[in-house]
């Protein structure tokens, strides 16, 4: 066997372990692209449901607090419209006993 035989095939394993390592670095590249790529895609999906989910919370506690301000005028208005009754009545009963 010559010398640039004995070469040869000592370098094939080389090259195809070479070669095998290539292929494994350029998959792991591919992986770590997509995997962040998905990764980032969560994270902006997951930004843009918070915001949203805040944005209803707040226009929830808007309504409430908006419904709550009606209601408490509604109740006194009832509440003065009570008093003045009762004030009248109270006003026949101390014109009825003079």
């Amino acid at each position: 066997m010559s010398e640039e035989q004995l070469q040869e095939q000592v370098r094939k394993p080389f090259l195809s372990a070479q070669d095998f390592a290539l292929k494994s670095m350029r998959t792991w590249n591919e992986l770590l692209m997509t995997s962040a790529d998905m990764a980032f895609d969560v994270v902006l999906k997951n930004w843009n449901y918070n915001r949203s989910l805040r944005s209803a919370a707040d226009q929830a506690v808007e309504d409430a607090l908006r419904t709550q301000h009606q209601l408490n005028n509604e109740m006194m208005q009832v509440w003065q419209g009570y008093t003045s009754d009762v004030q009248e009545i109270v006003g026949w009963a101390v014109d009825d006993g003079r």
